[in-house]
């Protein structure tokens, strides 16, 4: 089961028109080195301005959780392909033919030299 995270909580002094933004910007920049400003058009927030810090930290927060996701997705892999317990022989993976002509090799007849090109 997932962690469950509400989506984020503002208050009306937080949330401003889209023609209030435009017309006062630079105020509403301001505001959001302290919080999170949220524009609303339609009565919809579709834009959110905050300090460029706040937006850093998140990236990078980000970033680090999507590579330990990552990690954490490789480790399950190794997990399961470690306790896979279905092995195969040679006889198996070789049609008979190849598999015949694998037994009629004779060990000591191969050179040094050719066994470890």
């Amino acid at each position: 089961m997932g962690i469950v995270i509400d989506k984020p909580r503002f208050n009306v002094d937080q949330v401003n028109s889209a023609t209030y933004a435009s017309k006062r910007f630079g105020e509403i920049r301001k505001k959001a080195k302290q919080l999170p400003q949220f524009i609303s058009e339609n009565n919809c927030v579709d834009t959110v301005v905050l300090d460029y810090k706040v937006y850093e930290e998140m990236y990078m927060e980000l970033q680090a959780l999507r590579e330990l996701t990552w990690e954490l997705e490789i480790a399950r892999r190794l997990e399961t392909a470690d306790r896979m317990t279905l092995r195969y022989s040679v006889k198996d993976v070789l049609s008979d033919t190849e598999y015949e002509e694998f037994r009629s090799i004779d060990p000591n007849n191969i050179s040094d030299a050719e066994l470890f090109e």
